[in-house]
């Protein structure tokens, strides 16, 4: 959004108290909320609407855990913080929310070239293989199947993978009950500051991107692609829709192909290089935040309006 003329506040607090100051002193239009985390079980988020009335803000909440998480975490969330419109990363959810009589647009993850510019030709390549990710083994979903695909076989072969994000460590004893993994500590780094991704993107031979779902995109995904770096990932219906295997993107679709493809392209650093660079260039095309906000940005003035009532 700050790209592409407006002004951003951001609040780091969902304490009541604390937004509607910020609000009375930034004086923003919109307001937006994103995502669900613990402040769905806050009592504080029943005062949410009538802030909004109060300052006549337009309210916009991303569902960024649709589809997966759409009954369980989102429709309750909307239900009660009641926003004026839904973006949802998942467009079958789209008209899930229009019948419940809310208005909903399709806004899918997609990568900020600001923050994740190209990989250098030249760059020293530290790592051999890398995935940053928490583990999210709280809900069976695609991931497990992912993790199979691509990161346990590594584990099981004693291929070092360096691994960031939380869980790893504290999931140990689950991770060995459910998948009979145990990963060496000195290969899990705890947590990765959001703005030092890329860099280990950068820095690193092979990136693994694990998906959560086979229909949907991981953000991360987006984002790795972007900055030029070369990843193997799962093999699914999305991605083989998104991008050409082989020349964008590398898919495994087993734990025996994941260790053939480490073993090849490990070897090969102008191949790597390649493909990193023809994903940037998809993604570039196809797959920004300023190409995605393109297709909602009318609808969200029209709702301002309305909001105002101007019409």
């Amino acid at each position: 959004m700050c790209q592409l003329g407006n002004q951003l506040f951001y609040q780091t607090s969902w304490n009541m108290e604390e937004i509607e100051a910020g609000i009375a002193y930034f004086k923003p239009d919109v307001l937006v909320t994103i995502g669900c985390d613990l402040p769905l079980h806050s009592d504080s988020l029943n005062l949410l609407p009538e802030l909004c009335r109060k300052h006549r803000l337009l309210h916009i909440y991303w569902a960024t855990e649709d589809k997966i998480h759409y009954e369980g975490w989102s429709v309750p969330f909307i239900q009660r913080i009641k926003p004026d419109l839904i973006w949802t990363i998942h467009p079958d959810c789209v008209p899930l929310y229009r019948s419940m009589g809310l208005a909903a647009s399709y806004l899918n993850f997609a990568c900020n070239p600001r923050l994740f510019p190209s990989k250098p030709k030249d760059v020293a390549e530290i790592y051999e293989i890398c995935f940053i990710g928490t583990t999210h083994l709280h809900k069976e979903t695609f991931r497990y199947q992912s993790l199979r695909q691509l990161l346990f076989p590594l584990v099981r072969a004693n291929i070092k993978t360096n691994i960031w994000g939380f869980g790893w460590l504290e999931d140990k004893e689950l991770l060995q009950r459910q998948f009979g993994i145990e990963l060496p500590d000195e290969w899990c780094h705890g947590y990765l500051p959001y703005k030092q991704t890329a860099g280990i993107y950068h820095r690193s031979k092979i990136m693994l991107g694990v998906q959560n779902a086979e229909d949907q995109v991981s953000q991360r995904t987006f984002e790795i692609l972007g900055s030029g770096a070369f990843m193997i990932a799962s093999k699914t219906t999305e991605l083989l829709r998104l991008f050409q295997d082989g020349v964008e993107i590398v898919l495994s679709d087993s734990p025996e192909q994941t260790i053939e493809l480490v073993s090849y392209y490990g070897k090969y650093p102008e191949k790597r290089y390649r493909i990193g660079q023809n994903a940037r260039k998809n993604i570039l095309e196809n797959h920004t935040y300023g190409k995605r906000f393109a297709h909602v940005w009318n609808e969200l003035e029209h709702a301002l309006q309305r909001k105002r009532g101007v019409f």
